[in-house]
């Protein structure tokens, strides 16, 4: 089992891996952001710190799961998105008390601003060093997040800097890897031997609209693959997200989230319902308690109401786990009035025996008829229902019901006699032939065995 992360005389360790905490000047640049640990996060962060220990850069995809690719020493990580991305790396950069250079990507991001930002100083617009360039000069971890947004052509320059080591600006400056290129050379950044790189992607395609990340610079990163947390990972950190929320909205909110995720891995909704919704969730609920669960979940799905068809689906699975959405003030069904009624009875029926003669219909022809009886019915009687019980073929009894008059005949399959009772004195017919009984027949087992139950469909009688 991991452990939680522990710092001990300026030594990291996480599980079963150990590191110095890196002595940093530049505090102000190091994350700190509220985080609740759980153990699979913590397991992440373990091999996160392994790969670290051997100067791998890291790639964080959502929403897919890819083979782990080992090439050119760099590691490639694979994440749901919503899981918290960006809180498990500014959390591991926090307890490494390793400084952040942030740079966010988005459609109109060109080569130009991956190197170079604008900025306004004295009224006079300048451009100064980007991210990318200050963490490679001091040695920072660059983060760069939302990667996928960008053109796969900008973000394609970032090949050459985690293959070779190597990158030329767009003001001509040169990004160089090894100390003796820069000897009599101007303009020429040498990497600081601190730096890494950690990137933030989504999965192509909708519902994020990104560009093919991984399929562009896949190969040269390796990853971990990291679902949304457990369900008993995910309720104790929303626990702790919400102290006073009740415990069955919680795991009511886990039950539905989970099998929203669910219903998007098998592609019958499209967005994939993550832990960051749910959390969002419980922290209105700790701030306004009063406020109903079915209103909050509604700042989530109301995007998804114009869809009737996900609506329904939506509308269906928060019911199946007892959140009321859309509820309404007349939606009460009370129980309905039990009609005491008493039975009648017992009847005492006679019964008659007859004998019977079994034909074997496959004597002469081919038929799937085995064989066949003549029951003595009247010229009126009509067949309602047949059913036979199930035993050992010899023991097996065969029960035939009639109408006009109600009777029920029965015999083994493998003797020579049956039997008929009278059940007029149970069904009798209406007054004018108005209603004529249609009964069916259903024998039970042990230990009831040898009786049946019979039901008639047109008064609901038994």
């Amino acid at each position: 089992m991991c452990a939680l992360g522990e710092i001990n005389n300026g030594i990291l360790k996480i599980g079963s891996v150990t590191m110095p905490i890196y002595n940093s000047t530049e505090k102000m640049k190091v994350p700190d952001v509220l985080f609740y640990e759980n153990r699979q996060h913590m397991m992440v962060m373990e091999d996160m710190l392994k790969d670290f220990l051997l100067g791998e850069h890291l790639l964080l995809v959502g929403n897919q799961a890819y083979e782990t690719l080992i090439e050119d020493n760099v590691k490639r990580f694979n994440w749901v998105e919503g899981v918290g991305k960006n809180k498990i790396v500014d959390r591991f950069l926090h307890l490494l008390n390793r400084p952040r250079e942030y740079l966010q990507l988005h459609r109109d991001t060109t080569v130009q601003s991956l190197t170079l930002q604008p900025s306004v100083k004295d009224g006079l617009i300048i451009y100064e060093d980007s991210p990318l360039v200050k963490a490679v000069k001091f040695g920072h971890i660059l983060v760069i997040d939302e990667a996928d947004k960008a053109p796969t052509n900008v973000t394609c320059i970032l090949k050459t800097l985690v293959e070779s080591g190597e990158m030329v600006l767009s003001d001509g400056r040169r990004i160089v890897a090894n100390q003796v290129h820069v000897e009599g050379r101007e303009n020429v950044i040498v990497i600081h031997p601190d730096f890494r790189m950690i990137v933030l992607a989504n999965r192509p395609g909708f519902p994020f609209l990104g560009n093919d990340f991984f399929g562009t610079l896949g190969d040269i990163f390796s990853c971990h693959a990291v679902d949304n947390p457990k369900p008993q990972s995910e309720l104790a950190m929303l626990r702790q997200y919400g102290p006073d929320v009740p415990e069955p909205i919680l795991q009511k909110l886990v039950a539905a989230f989970g099998e929203l995720r669910d219903l998007a891995d098998q592609g019958i909704i499209n967005y994939p319902y993550s832990t960051r919704e749910v959390v969002n969730i419980v922290k209105h609920l700790q701030k306004f308690p009063t406020e109903g669960l079915a209103n909050v979940v509604r700042n989530v799905f109301d995007f998804d109401s114009y869809n009737n068809e996900m609506r329904e689906i939506l509308i269906s699975t928060l019911h199946k786990h007892g959140i009321p959405i859309e509820a309404k003030p007349t939606n009460v069904q009370l129980a309905k009035d039990i009609v005491h009624e008493t039975g009648q009875g017992p009847v005492h029926l006679n019964i008659q025996g007859f004998p019977l003669e079994r034909h074997e219909a496959r004597s002469l022809n081919f038929t799937e008829e085995l064989a066949f009886w003549k029951l003595p019915l009247d010229e009126v009687n009509l067949v309602c229902d047949v059913t036979v019980t199930k035993e050992e073929e010899a023991e097996n009894v065969l029960y035939v019901t009639t109408c006009n008059p109600v009777s029920l005949y029965f015999m083994k399959v493998s003797g020579k006699s049956g039997y008929f009772v009278d059940l007029y004195d149970l069904f009798p017919r209406t007054v004018g032939n108005v209603w004529q009984p249609f009964v069916t027949v259903a024998p039970l087992g042990n230990p009831l065995k040898g009786q049946v139950v019979l039901h008639e469909e047109e008064v609901k009688k038994m």
